[in-house]
């Protein structure tokens, strides 16, 4: 009957930390999940048919392309930040690689407009399975 006290405000708090509307991937054995939040800090409004696309890359290799492990293009609603979930087998990640994650916003002709400047680095090496990605402005 003590410890009955404690589970209320345990409930409670545990509660707290759970963001609305919000629903989590759906992992299944064999899957790893790497989620992106992408934003740009210029207070602009992209008008309608601008896309984001995020990438999972092996950025192992620095005298070889990156090899794209997983991709999510998606045209944009609404004000930044983007939230993006990506997924892919786990067999594809080698411990002693190093990966990253990349992303882009294009203009409805193909045009780049805002894009990754610096490497944010996930999976491996210590790295966690998310990362938030402030994009630039392409002048």
């Amino acid at each position: 009957m003590r410890h009955a006290a404690f589970v209320p405000p345990a409930a409670l708090v545990l509660a707290a930390c759970a963001m609305p509307g919000e629903t989590p991937p759906t992992v299944t054995a064999g899957t790893t999940v790497v989620t992106v939040t992408a934003l740009y800090r210029e207070r602009i409004m992209l008008p309608p048919g601008h896309v984001l696309t995020v990438r999972v890359e092996d950025v192992s290799l620095a005298d070889a392309q990156a090899r794209v492990l997983a991709e999510s293009s998606e045209t944009l609603a609404g004000a930044p930040p983007y939230a993006v979930t990506l997924g892919f087998p786990t067999a594809q990640i080698d411990p002693r690689h190093t990966y990253a994650v990349r992303a882009e916003i294009r203009d409805p002709a193909g045009a780049l407009v805002f894009t990754t400047d610096t490497r944010h680095a996930v999976l491996t090496q210590g790295a966690p399975a998310s990362a938030e990605i402030v994009l630039k402005s392409v002048r």
